[in-house]
């Protein structure tokens, strides 16, 4: 049996866009509130648990979906209109050309990056790691801007501007490997369709 990372119910795109940003919020609010219910979650107790430990995970996760949607509804608009429209001017005649074979080939009325992406989980899927990894990276430092500037609320002054290099390190970072997982899918469209 060939096990897989995308095998596993907790791959990496799971890790790193949900649990490690999970983790810094559920860590940080356990720390600063003093609410009953994230006592539970202080896994800096002098007695941790085996359910402190589980519930502190578990709401990672989910305090983890929440900076992911939130993040999303902040952030891809901000680069959709700077980064995204950069990159598409510069790279316009290879966008365009194919966003037309993908059309041609594909005839789903749908995002041409999402149908090609799709075409190569079914035909292609030895290429899947490579995609996965960048989107992972995506999310995971889309997380991390905005959760820099929550710490900014949180830590001392003298931290603030720190954290403010990273938030804006973290986006490049994030709107980099996002655009590096479009250009990626749509090489790899057109070498699996020649």
């Amino acid at each position: 049996m060939n096990l897989k990372p995308g095998d596993l119910f907790f791959g990496l795109m799971e890790f790193l866009a949900f649990i490690v940003p999970g983790f810094i919020l559920s860590f940080t609010l356990s720390a600063i509130v003093d609410y009953p219910c994230l006592k539970l979650t202080n896994i800096t107790a002098e007695k941790t648990t085996t359910f402190s430990w589980f519930a502190f995970i578990v709401i990672s996760y989910i305090l983890g979906h929440f900076i992911h949607h939130i993040c999303a509804m902040i952030l891809n608009p901000i680069y959709e209109i700077t980064y995204l429209k950069m990159k598409l001017k510069k790279h316009k005649s290879f966008i365009t050309e194919c966003e037309e074979i993908i059309d041609k080939r594909l005839p789903i009325k749908t995002d041409s990056l999402k149908a090609a992406e799709a075409y190569l989980r079914i035909n292609n899927p030895n290429v899947l790691p490579d995609l996965e990894r960048h989107e992972a990276n995506s999310k995971l430092f889309r997380s991390l801007c905005l959760l820099s500037v929550y710490l900014c609320f949180i830590l001392s002054w003298t931290a603030v501007l720190f954290l403010i290099v990273i938030s804006v390190l973290s986006f490049t970072k994030f709107a980099s490997e996002r655009w590096n997982h479009r250009f990626l899918v749509y090489q790899f469209f057109l070498i699996s369709v020649d």
